[in-house]
Protein backbone atom coordinates (compact mmCIF):
# COMPACT_ATOMS: atom_id res chain seq x y z
CA UNK A 1 0.00 0.00 0.00
CA UNK A 2 1.85 3.57 -1.02
CA UNK A 3 1.32 6.26 1.75
CA UNK A 4 1.67 9.83 -0.52
CA UNK A 5 2.51 12.92 0.88
CA UNK A 6 -0.28 15.31 1.33
CA UNK A 7 -0.85 17.46 -1.46
CA UNK A 8 0.33 15.25 -3.77
CA UNK A 9 -2.81 13.54 -5.80
CA UNK A 10 -3.55 10.62 -3.64
CA UNK A 11 -4.96 7.99 -6.60
CA UNK A 12 -7.95 5.90 -4.91
CA UNK A 13 -7.63 4.06 -1.77
CA UNK A 14 -3.94 5.21 -0.92
CA UNK A 15 -2.99 7.09 1.83
CA UNK A 16 -2.05 10.45 3.19
CA UNK A 17 0.91 10.25 4.73
CA UNK A 18 -0.40 11.43 8.53
CA UNK A 19 -3.70 9.50 8.12
CA UNK A 20 -4.73 6.69 10.98
CA UNK A 21 -3.95 3.77 9.67
CA UNK A 22 -4.02 1.04 12.32
CA UNK A 23 -4.86 0.52 15.87
CA UNK A 24 -3.22 -2.23 18.75
CA UNK A 25 -4.31 -2.77 22.30
CA UNK A 26 -1.32 -3.75 23.88
CA UNK A 27 -2.93 -5.74 27.19
CA UNK A 28 -1.77 -7.24 30.16
CA UNK A 29 -4.05 -9.89 29.62
CA UNK A 30 -4.59 -11.44 25.86
CA UNK A 31 -7.22 -13.80 26.63
CA UNK A 32 -9.54 -11.59 28.80
CA UNK A 33 -9.00 -8.96 26.11
CA UNK A 34 -10.03 -11.36 22.85
CA UNK A 35 -12.91 -12.49 25.10
CA UNK A 36 -14.10 -9.28 25.81
CA UNK A 37 -13.60 -8.15 22.50
CA UNK A 38 -15.22 -10.30 21.09
CA UNK A 39 -18.20 -10.46 22.84
CA UNK A 40 -18.81 -6.73 22.36
CA UNK A 41 -18.26 -6.06 18.63
CA UNK A 42 -18.01 -9.92 17.19
CA UNK A 43 -14.37 -9.93 16.53
CA UNK A 44 -12.31 -12.66 15.04
CA UNK A 45 -9.00 -13.64 15.38
CA UNK A 46 -5.92 -15.19 13.91
CA UNK A 47 -2.41 -15.34 16.04
CA UNK A 48 0.45 -14.77 13.77
CA UNK A 49 4.52 -14.29 14.79
CA UNK A 50 5.53 -11.42 14.38
CA UNK A 51 8.65 -9.85 14.38
CA UNK A 52 8.52 -7.98 17.50
CA UNK A 53 8.60 -10.52 20.65
CA UNK A 54 5.96 -12.24 21.51
CA UNK A 55 2.54 -13.29 19.18
CA UNK A 56 0.36 -10.58 17.13
CA UNK A 57 -3.21 -11.25 17.44
CA UNK A 58 -5.39 -9.44 14.32
CA UNK A 59 -9.11 -9.43 15.25
CA UNK A 60 -11.21 -9.04 12.15
CA UNK A 61 -14.94 -8.51 11.82
CA UNK A 62 -16.81 -9.83 8.71
CA UNK A 63 -13.57 -10.78 7.72
CA UNK A 64 -11.84 -7.70 7.73
CA UNK A 65 -9.10 -6.60 9.59
CA UNK A 66 -10.02 -4.07 12.70
CA UNK A 67 -7.06 -4.10 15.05
CA UNK A 68 -4.37 -5.75 16.56
CA UNK A 69 -3.81 -7.07 20.47
CA UNK A 70 -0.12 -8.32 21.62
CA UNK A 71 1.20 -8.45 25.94
CA UNK A 72 1.86 -5.20 26.75
CA UNK A 73 5.49 -4.62 27.87
CA UNK A 74 5.02 -1.98 30.20
CA UNK A 75 2.79 -3.72 32.65
CA UNK A 76 0.01 -1.46 31.40
CA UNK A 77 -3.26 -1.87 29.12
CA UNK A 78 -3.35 0.95 26.32
CA UNK A 79 -4.89 1.79 23.05
CA UNK A 80 -2.38 2.52 20.48
CA UNK A 81 -3.18 4.73 17.08
CA UNK A 82 -0.75 4.27 14.15
CA UNK A 83 -0.24 7.05 11.54
CA UNK A 84 0.39 6.37 8.14
CA UNK A 85 4.39 7.20 6.71
CA UNK A 86 6.09 6.69 3.47
CA UNK A 87 8.88 5.73 5.58
CA UNK A 88 9.52 4.51 9.32
CA UNK A 89 12.84 4.76 9.55
CA UNK A 90 13.01 8.26 8.54
CA UNK A 91 9.80 9.49 9.94
CA UNK A 92 11.36 8.13 12.98
CA UNK A 93 14.42 9.84 12.97
CA UNK A 94 12.27 13.67 11.97
CA UNK A 95 10.01 12.50 14.80
CA UNK A 96 13.38 12.08 17.10
CA UNK A 97 14.76 15.43 16.07
CA UNK A 98 11.52 17.03 16.89
CA UNK A 99 11.93 15.98 20.20
CA UNK A 100 10.42 12.30 20.27
CA UNK A 101 11.34 9.47 22.23
CA UNK A 102 11.12 6.28 20.49
CA UNK A 103 9.92 3.40 22.96
CA UNK A 104 9.50 -0.09 20.23
CA UNK A 105 12.09 -0.10 17.57
CA UNK A 106 11.07 -0.32 14.03
CA UNK A 107 10.07 -3.67 12.90
CA UNK A 108 8.45 -5.44 10.31
CA UNK A 109 5.04 -7.06 10.77
CA UNK A 110 4.15 -10.02 7.94
CA UNK A 111 1.04 -8.68 6.52
CA UNK A 112 0.96 -5.27 8.08
CA UNK A 113 4.06 -3.79 7.26
CA UNK A 114 7.20 -1.52 9.22
CA UNK A 115 6.50 -0.07 12.65
CA UNK A 116 7.49 1.52 14.89
CA UNK A 117 6.09 3.38 18.32
CA UNK A 118 7.23 6.47 19.91
CA UNK A 119 6.25 8.79 22.98
CA UNK A 120 6.19 12.35 21.44
CA UNK A 121 6.84 16.08 23.57
CA UNK A 122 3.19 16.09 24.53
CA UNK A 123 4.00 12.97 26.73
CA UNK A 124 1.49 10.61 24.52
CA UNK A 125 2.27 7.15 22.78
CA UNK A 126 1.45 6.83 19.06
CA UNK A 127 3.01 4.78 16.21
CA UNK A 128 4.19 4.98 13.21
CA UNK A 129 3.54 2.28 9.86
CA UNK A 130 4.70 2.23 6.45
CA UNK A 131 1.67 -0.07 4.97
CA UNK A 132 2.19 -4.00 3.59
CA UNK A 133 1.00 -4.44 -0.06
CA UNK A 134 -1.04 -6.47 1.41
CA UNK A 135 -2.61 -3.88 4.32
CA UNK A 136 -6.18 -3.92 4.99
CA UNK A 137 -7.75 -1.81 7.89
CA UNK A 138 -11.37 -1.46 8.39
CA UNK A 139 -12.85 1.64 9.25
CA UNK A 140 -16.51 3.80 10.20
CA UNK A 141 -18.36 0.49 10.66
CA UNK A 142 -20.02 -0.80 13.91
CA UNK A 143 -16.64 -2.50 15.58
CA UNK A 144 -14.12 -0.37 13.84
CA UNK A 145 -12.11 2.84 13.95
CA UNK A 146 -14.52 5.70 13.75
CA UNK A 147 -12.63 8.74 15.36
CA UNK A 148 -9.29 9.73 17.42
CA UNK A 149 -8.41 12.27 19.79
CA UNK A 150 -5.09 13.63 21.34
CA UNK A 151 -6.00 14.29 25.11
CA UNK A 152 -2.80 16.13 26.66
CA UNK A 153 -2.38 18.72 28.86
CA UNK A 154 0.56 20.41 25.96
CA UNK A 155 -1.89 21.34 23.45
CA UNK A 156 0.03 23.95 21.98
CA UNK A 157 3.11 21.24 22.40
CA UNK A 158 1.48 18.66 20.50
CA UNK A 159 -0.55 20.70 17.95
CA UNK A 160 3.20 21.88 16.42
CA UNK A 161 4.77 18.93 16.96
CA UNK A 162 1.91 16.81 14.81
CA UNK A 163 2.00 19.81 12.26
CA UNK A 164 5.11 19.52 11.52
CA UNK A 165 5.55 15.76 11.06
CA UNK A 166 2.79 15.47 8.86
CA UNK A 167 1.02 18.60 7.67
CA UNK A 168 -2.02 18.85 9.44
CA UNK A 169 -3.61 22.11 9.42
CA UNK A 170 -5.92 22.73 12.43
CA UNK A 171 -9.61 24.57 13.14
CA UNK A 172 -9.18 25.68 16.68
CA UNK A 173 -12.86 25.14 19.08
CA UNK A 174 -13.40 26.34 22.25
CA UNK A 175 -12.10 28.63 25.16
CA UNK A 176 -8.29 28.20 25.57
CA UNK A 177 -7.38 26.51 29.35
CA UNK A 178 -10.95 25.20 29.23
CA UNK A 179 -12.70 23.47 26.59
CA UNK A 180 -9.62 24.09 23.68
CA UNK A 181 -11.02 21.46 21.36
CA UNK A 182 -8.60 21.60 17.84
CA UNK A 183 -10.08 19.30 14.88
CA UNK A 184 -6.84 18.46 12.34
CA UNK A 185 -7.07 17.82 8.74
CA UNK A 186 -5.07 16.95 5.88
CA UNK A 187 -6.33 18.78 2.70
CA UNK A 188 -10.12 19.07 3.11
CA UNK A 189 -10.65 16.25 5.23
CA UNK A 190 -10.77 15.85 8.88
CA UNK A 191 -8.65 13.13 10.69
CA UNK A 192 -7.74 13.39 14.31
CA UNK A 193 -8.35 15.88 17.18
CA UNK A 194 -6.36 17.32 20.27
CA UNK A 195 -8.33 17.51 23.38
CA UNK A 196 -6.51 20.17 26.20
CA UNK A 197 -7.17 18.18 29.43
CA UNK A 198 -9.39 20.18 31.85
CA UNK A 199 -7.25 21.43 34.56
CA UNK A 200 -9.94 20.58 37.43
CA UNK A 201 -9.53 17.31 36.43
CA UNK A 202 -6.20 16.63 36.33
CA UNK A 203 -4.35 14.53 39.14
CA UNK A 204 -0.76 13.68 39.99
CA UNK A 205 -1.39 10.40 38.29
CA UNK A 206 -3.06 11.77 35.28
CA UNK A 207 -1.21 10.82 31.52
CA UNK A 208 -1.94 11.88 28.17
CA UNK A 209 -3.42 9.68 26.14
CA UNK A 210 -5.23 8.80 23.04
CA UNK A 211 -9.13 8.62 23.32
CA UNK A 212 -9.83 5.61 20.33
CA UNK A 213 -12.90 5.63 18.96
CA UNK A 214 -15.16 2.51 18.46
CA UNK A 215 -18.39 2.33 16.32
CA UNK A 216 -21.61 1.02 18.30
CA UNK A 217 -24.16 -0.77 16.06
CA UNK A 218 -27.57 2.00 15.42
CA UNK A 219 -29.69 -1.24 15.50
CA UNK A 220 -27.96 -1.66 19.53
CA UNK A 221 -27.41 2.18 20.32
CA UNK A 222 -24.96 2.73 22.92
CA UNK A 223 -26.62 2.79 26.20
CA UNK A 224 -27.30 -1.07 25.48
CA UNK A 225 -23.86 -1.37 24.04
CA UNK A 226 -22.24 -0.12 28.27
CA UNK A 227 -24.78 -2.30 29.60
CA UNK A 228 -22.99 -5.36 27.41
CA UNK A 229 -19.72 -4.13 28.28
CA UNK A 230 -20.46 -3.78 32.47
CA UNK A 231 -21.97 -7.13 32.54
CA UNK A 232 -18.65 -8.47 30.54
CA UNK A 233 -16.42 -6.94 33.19
CA UNK A 234 -15.89 -3.01 31.42
CA UNK A 235 -16.15 -0.02 34.06
CA UNK A 236 -17.65 3.40 32.83
CA UNK A 237 -15.47 6.59 32.79
CA UNK A 238 -17.98 8.57 31.20
CA UNK A 239 -21.43 8.04 31.09
CA UNK A 240 -23.48 8.15 27.63
CA UNK A 241 -23.65 11.74 26.42
CA UNK A 242 -24.60 13.60 23.04
CA UNK A 243 -22.36 15.19 21.13
CA UNK A 244 -21.72 16.83 17.07
CA UNK A 245 -20.47 13.39 16.45
CA UNK A 246 -22.59 11.39 18.11
CA UNK A 247 -23.77 9.57 21.29
CA UNK A 248 -20.46 8.69 22.77
CA UNK A 249 -19.59 6.54 26.38
CA UNK A 250 -16.26 6.50 27.49
CA UNK A 251 -15.16 2.86 29.12
CA UNK A 252 -12.30 0.84 30.52
CA UNK A 253 -11.91 -2.78 29.31
CA UNK A 254 -11.61 -5.81 31.79
CA UNK A 255 -7.70 -4.98 31.73
CA UNK A 256 -7.63 -1.87 32.21
CA UNK A 257 -7.49 -0.06 28.63
CA UNK A 258 -9.31 3.22 27.81
CA UNK A 259 -11.10 3.54 25.15
CA UNK A 260 -14.82 5.21 23.54
CA UNK A 261 -17.95 4.26 21.74
CA UNK A 262 -19.72 5.99 19.62
CA UNK A 263 -23.21 5.67 17.34
CA UNK A 264 -22.54 8.21 14.45
CA UNK A 265 -26.14 7.79 13.68
CA UNK A 266 -27.16 9.79 16.69
CA UNK A 267 -24.87 13.35 16.08
CA UNK A 268 -26.40 16.13 17.20
CA UNK A 269 -25.49 20.20 17.09
CA UNK A 270 -25.99 20.20 21.45
CA UNK A 271 -24.32 18.51 23.74
CA UNK A 272 -25.74 16.37 27.07
CA UNK A 273 -23.71 16.08 30.14
CA UNK A 274 -22.94 12.94 31.92
CA UNK A 275 -23.88 12.16 34.73
CA UNK A 276 -21.04 10.45 35.59
CA UNK A 277 -17.69 12.39 34.05
CA UNK A 278 -14.18 11.18 34.93
CA UNK A 279 -12.24 11.42 31.77
CA UNK A 280 -9.13 11.17 33.17
CA UNK A 281 -9.15 8.77 36.56
CA UNK A 282 -6.61 5.78 35.90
Amino acid sequence: MAVVQPGEAAPRWELLAGMPCWIELATTDVEEACAFYADLFGWEYETHHAGEPGEHVVASRDGFPVASIRRSASGNSVWRLFLATQDVDETIEQAESEGAELVVPASDVPGLGRKGVLVGPSDAEFGLLSPAESWQFDVGLPGTLMWAELVTIKAQTADNFFQRLFGYTAEQFGAENRSNYSVWYLGDESVLARVSMIRDYITPDTRPHWLLYLGADAREGIDELVHRAIAAGARVRVDPYGSSIGRVAVLRDPTGARFAVVDPTQASDWFDSAANFDPYDD
